[in-house]
């Protein structure tokens, strides 16, 4: 990655925490939803409604974050398209939190 890639990607993940200690939560309409329990810069930690509470680390959004920059229709399609990009257990999560940023800001350079 190059040094670049590392800064908008920092961008991005500071934008998430700030609107998801905004919001609360982070849900993709007629999904589940998750809830903002805190982390630190590795992790998030997410309630859910079905299950326990988990930690969602940062590199594991980082990495849905250039799925969607490789791959724009995986925006839409779903927390099943991240398993082909190695996330899989927490996908849901990840692409509730994914969603509390537009894909404009996902792609912009």
């Amino acid at each position: 990655m190059s040094n670049l890639t590392l800064s908008r990607n920092e961008i991005l993940i500071n934008l998430i925490r700030e609107r998801f200690e905004e919001k609360g939560y982070a849900q993709v309409s007629g999904n589940n939803k998750f809830g903002y329990l805190g982390g630190n810069q590795n992790h998030f930690i997410v309630s859910r409604e079905n299950g326990s509470d988990t930690k969602i680390p940062i590199d594991k959004i980082i990495s849905a974050i250039e799925a969607v920059r490789k791959e724009n229709a995986v925006y839409n399609q779903g927390p099943s398209a991240l398993r082909k990009y190695g996330i899989t257990h927490i996908n849901s999560p990840i692409w509730a939190i994914l969603h509390l940023l537009t894909i404009n800001e996902i792609i912009a350079d």
